[in-house]
């Protein structure tokens, strides 16, 4: 019995080691997508991280008051204006509760509360979430479309907290 045990023992060990990674082996992931459109968003811009900073409690001592605003661009490639030259871009996400076309900050423990977050376009005019949108003339080759957003006070009392959220884009052609 206990020759049995050790020969059982040994083929596990033989065969773990048989499907364990050599030092060095890893994986390549591979992700896209082909589409139907005059443009393709540049990788750079389908994933972005726009920090708003640190900013001051005081800074916000009544409702609209703003936070300094952080540029973002989306960069369309490849573009091709010979059937469509428009481009428009909106965003969607959770409204704010007190400001339903601002983005609202995630619902994460030790989150600020009083504050939104404020989408502008080139033309530093509020891109409205969730029904707005903001338009542009395609350029061949490369369009570049420019924003900002800021933290906006939406109630008197703001408290401190985490100021983190994340909203989806979407491109259509005209």
């Amino acid at each position: 019995m206990k020759k049995i045990i050790a020969a059982v023992s040994s083929l596990t060990l033989l065969s773990a080691s048989a499907f364990a990674a050599a030092p060095g082996d890893g994986t390549v992931k591979f992700t896209g997508e082909i589409v139907d459109a005059p443009c393709a968003i540049s990788t750079d811009s389908q994933y972005q991280e726009v920090v708003l900073g640190q900013v001051a409690k005081t800074v916000f001592k009544a409702v609209g008051d703003k936070s300094p605003s952080k540029e973002f661009k989306i960069k369309l490639e490849g573009c091709d204006i010979s059937d469509k030259n428009k481009v428009s871009v909106s965003f969607s996400g959770m409204g704010d509760a007190t400001k339903p076309d601002m983005l609202a900050l995630n619902n994460e423990v030790g989150a600020a509360t009083g504050v939104a977050i404020s989408i502008y376009d080139n033309a530093n005019k509020s891109v409205v979430l969730n029904t707005g949108k903001s338009s542009n003339t395609l350029a061949a080759g490369q369009t570049v479309l420019y924003y900002s957003a800021n933290y906006v006070a939406t109630k008197d009392a703001v408290t401190t907290g985490y100021g983190n959220a994340s909203v989806d884009f979407n491109v259509t052609y005209e």
